[in-house]
């Protein structure tokens, strides 16, 4: 028998980082991730190409949240760019405080990429109302 291998789609994919963006615990998100997972941010110079990176930077990123009493949310929302329908909207200390939006790619159930973005402009996407973890 082969190993059974979960199927993820995208917008489950952005809802388990949006959980782990609400609960400050990044451990269900790294358990889906690929080995050669990449993160992109276009406020960043430079792409992070690991699993192990990724690991290493969002773990005390996420202490940082926790310890600034400065809330992240991700809400759902659709907004098509770069070949993606479905995205997170991101917003800091409040819901209105729109910083971006998030858009994950997935393959064989494994997240293989996400993309933090600020083109196009959070303001445009469609809302849900739907914060996962919250």
């Amino acid at each position: 028998m082969g190993k059974e291998t979960l199927k993820i789609t995208e917008k489950e994919a952005l809802s388990i980082y949006a959980r782990m963006l609400h609960t400050l615990d990044s451990s269900e998100f790294e358990s889906f991730l690929s080995e050669d997972f990449s993160y992109s941010s276009q406020k960043v110079l430079s792409d992070m190409n690991s699993k192990d990176e990724f690991i290493k930077y969002i773990r005390p990123k996420l202490e940082t949240i926790k310890k600034s009493k400065n809330p992240v949310y991700a809400e759902l929302g659709i907004c098509p760019a770069y070949g993606h329908n479905d995205c997170l909207i991101l917003a800091q200390g409040d819901k209105s405080n729109l910083l971006g939006v998030a858009y994950a790619s997935v393959h064989e159930g494994k997240i293989t990429s996400f993309s933090l973005c600020v083109v196009p402009t959070p303001d445009s996407a469609e809302r849900s109302g739907i914060y996962p973890g919250l």
